[in-house]
């Protein structure tokens, strides 16, 4: 194999979510993803009659919810597909790769991203490679239909692959909650998501996935606030 250690990846996700590829390309790869979803959800062995209409609107409602992160240009969205307990879990995580100028400082990439600005920042270290974690809240967000008013967190890592062509990878994680107790669950989601960036592990050419360290957080290397905080 020829390539980059960072050409590929991988880390650790608890039962109950899927990864759905979005990227150019990946038709066949999302739809093969998606039936898997409604395989688990509704299996062959329940009645047709009654448990196709759900596969219909299961389906549908994948696809709907994906078509954004896909015309974004994503490469990836992870979801959950199944309760918590009984709670569905308001989460989502989106894979991107993107590039930019070589030599790049990693908070200006990561706020490039974030359209509505940050409140933190720190400068990380995912498996051995210089990135920044970056986080944005936003109040009173409104959304299309009947859906309530919600406030929501991004937990967005920008890690980069290789300074020399400005290649770079982003994990963007995102929560929302509409009340305290919402808002206590969507605080440990975040810790969830740190939790998961802590297995993150490169898996391209010269990389021993099977043979991985023991998983631990990203390694913080420096807090920084955003520039209204610092005025």
């Amino acid at each position: 194999m020829t390539g980059r250690p960072t050409d590929g990846w991988v880390m650790l996700l608890p039962p109950g979510w899927a990864r759905f590829p979005t990227g150019p390309e990946r038709t066949r790869e999302l739809d093969d993803a998606i039936e898997e979803v409604v395989a688990r959800a509704l299996p062959d062995d329940l009645p047709r009659d009654t448990a196709e209409p759900h596969r219909h609107l299961l389906r549908d409602r994948l696809r709907t919810t994906l078509e954004g992160a896909r015309d974004a240009g994503s490469g990836a969205v992870y979801l959950p597909t199944e309760p918590m307990n009984g709670t569905v879990v308001p989460a989502s995580i989106t894979e991107l790769e993107f590039t930019s100028d070589p030599g790049s400082d990693p908070v200006v990439v990561a706020t490039g991203i974030l359209a509505d600005g940050y409140e933190q920042s720190e400068l990380v270290e995912v498996d051995g490679r210089p990135g920044v974690r970056v986080v944005a809240t936003s109040h009173e967000v409104e959304r299309e239909g009947d859906w309530p008013v919600v406030s929501t967190r991004q937990v967005l890592y920008a890690i980069s692959r290789d300074e020399a062509e400005g290649a770079w990878l982003a994990m963007s994680f995102s929560t929302v909650w509409s009340g305290h107790d919402s808002e206590r669950l969507a605080e440990a989601l975040v810790y969830f998501f740190d939790a998961v960036m802590g297995t993150f592990r490169w898996a391209g050419p010269g990389t021993d996935v099977v043979g991985l360290p023991r998983s631990a957080s990203p390694a913080r290397r420096e807090q920084r606030t955003s520039p209204t905080e610092q005025n």
